[in-house]
């Protein structure tokens, strides 16, 4: 107890020093904590300008109406930390942990978040190892990043609602799953950015530039993207000429994949007719469909991860660039579907906290027909094909490494020109 007391004591003097330091009275001493454990600490309302903060642990700290502008936090860690109307102008931020993190109404304008480059010592070995700023889970609403730099950050299941990024940089940003109603993203940087299942009614992307950026599962209706940039972004189709039992099922999976189980409900559909259906990029991973009619549909670019496609049949469907990562699809009928570059590889297999088992869970096409299926570079490594029919299909460069076939398959002449 008295070595924390001591400890805190140290703190307080610290930020009386450098408040004489800010207001350039004698004796003053900028405030440097670099790489200090000041976890849970409370530090509300501290004016803490041009701090030097870089590899401090503030996680779970209390923040509240703390002023930070100009700071330098680069791969600081505040995650969970509570910084409610702080401000943050022009800090650097570079590979800084702030999931989870309470930032309702701060302000970030002009923060750097882009990735940064460490320097750790393992031994006596030097190494560099580049971290990309993590905001996944935290919460921005209202908050204002105004010309900030998040490229490559992530981004992911971020509450950005009501939020102001006009003119911010967000290259290659994550997005995906975001928060992302009535937020201002007017004249920002997005080329690349990736914002599958963001939510975007009332959002404003006006002259945005969201070159190759993808959008799958996002209506272009939802927002303003007049004058916006859209050269080689991919959106998903309007699902408003699907069945209404079948467009509510989609729209709950959806809440069901963003909040990891916790709202929405799991796709579970027996026999349905989705024949011509356009499903372009959208994310169904782990729907049980069984016996599904998916026939001539365009689901391009659509991910199925883990999904129970057990004797569906996508029989010409389109689906180029598909994800169907440890799928289910037993018995399905592919005759005559265009499966280029399709992913059929298996799923790496984790325990309760989240570490590699070093097991996979493979695609099961165990009795599929790909009767004249044309799968040039399809990523078939590791599935299951045993009593698969390939008759006239195009397995050039498709990837079979691994895969398990029936004796006399490897030698048929459709897979000759695959890698196996």
């Amino acid at each position: 107890m008295e070595q924390a007391a001591v400890a805190d004591f140290d703190l307080r003097q610290m930020l009386t020093l450098h408040q004489r330091f800010l207001e350039g009275r004698p004796g003053g001493k900028r405030l440097e904590a670099k790489s200090q454990d000041l976890r849970s600490e409370n530090l509300a309302s501290a004016d803490m300008r041009n701090a030097l903060l870089s590899g401090v642990n503030l996680e779970d700290a209390i923040l509240r109406v703390t002023v930070l502008d100009g700071s330098d936090l680069f791969g600081a860690n505040l995650a969970r930390a509570d910084m409610v109307g702080a401000s943050l102008i022009s800090a650097d931020l570079r590979g800084i942990n702030l999931a989870g993190c309470n930032l309702r109404g701060a302000c970030l304008d002009r923060a750097d978040l882009r990735q940064g480059q460490l320097v750790i010592w393992v031994g006596k070995v030097k190494q560099q190892v580049i971290q990309t700023a993590d905001l996944s889970g935290a919460d921005l609403s209202n908050a204002s990043l105004v010309g900030a730099d998040l490229s490559g950050a992530n981004l992911r299941n971020v509450n950005l609602a009501g939020a102001n990024l006009s003119g911010a940089h967000l290259f290659a940003a994550n997005l995906s799953g975001a928060d992302l109603r009535g937020t201002s993203f007017m004249d920002a940087k997005m080329k690349g950015a990736i914002l599958d299942n963001a939510q975007v009614t009332g959002a404003d992307f006006a002259r945005a530039d969201l070159r190759d950026a993808r959008l799958r599962n996002v209506p272009p209706s939802a927002a303003n993207f007049k004058a916006a940039y859209t050269d080689g972004a991919v959106f998903s189709a309007d699902h408003g000429k699907l069945a209404p039992e079948v467009r509510d099922a989609i729209t709950e999976h959806q809440r069901w994949i963003v909040s990891n189980g916790k709202e929405g409900l799991r796709m579970v559909l027996l026999k349905p007719d989705l024949s011509g259906a356009d499903l372009t990029g959208c994310d169904l991973s782990g729907a049980e469909i069984t016996y599904g009619r998916f026939d001539k549909a365009n689901l391009r670019g659509s991910v199925w991860r883990m999904a129970k496609l057990t004797g569906s049949s996508f029989r010409g469907a389109e689906l180029r660039d598909a994800v169907l990562d440890g799928a289910n699809l037993a018995s399905a009928d592919l005759r005559e579907s265009s499966l280029l570059d399709t992913q059929f590889a298996p799923i790496a297999l984790r325990d309760a906290d989240g570490k590699s088992t070093g097991r996979e869970w493979p695609t099961d096409l165990r009795g599929a027909n790909l009767a004249g299926a044309d799968a040039r570079g399809a990523n078939l490594r590791g599935a299951r094909l045993e009593g698969a029919n390939f008759t006239d299909g195009n397995f050039a460069a498709a990837d079979l490494r691994g895969a398990q076939l029936d004796s006399v398959a490897g030698a048929l002449p459709e897979l000759r020109r695959a890698r196996q």
